[in-house]
């Protein structure tokens, strides 16, 4: 059962360290518990252990990108529902297409607009 004094864990995945500090600072700020990883491994140890209730997550890692780390998060029971949000430099449709049609949830461009953000967040948890 959800309890209204329950923090909304953000797991924040990100190798740029400075676009990590940025959000993860922004989120910690807004009453949100931000969770970062600065590669695709310690995301997905992250997301396993911590199932947070949202991910943010670079579609440019370098070891995993981040759609290998959404085939994995979805292809386990523990962390097949949990929703992922893609950030990218790529601002054309076909990338976004392609990101949502492999199962993300929302896609953002970088750099992000931390409002825009915040609001998506924000409307995101309140349905």
């Amino acid at each position: 059962m959800y309890c209204e004094t329950a923090v909304t864990k953000i797991l924040v995945i990100d190798n740029d360290e400075n676009s990590l500090l940025l959000i993860s600072d922004f989120l910690a700020f807004n009453n949100f518990q931000a969770l970062t990883a600065d590669n695709s491994q310690l995301g997905l140890q992250l997301a396993r252990e911590q199932q947070p209730n949202l991910i943010i997550c670079e579609l440019a890692l370098p070891e995993q990108n981040g759609y290998e780390v959404l085939k994995q998060l979805r292809s386990e029971p523990t962390t097949a529902n949990i929703p992922i949000w893609f950030l990218s430099f790529e601002t054309d449709i076909a990338t976004r297409r392609r990101a949502l049609q492999q199962g993300a949830d929302n896609y953002f461009t970088k750099p992000v607009n931390l409002n825009e953000l915040l609001l998506a967040i924000n409307n995101f948890f309140s349905e």
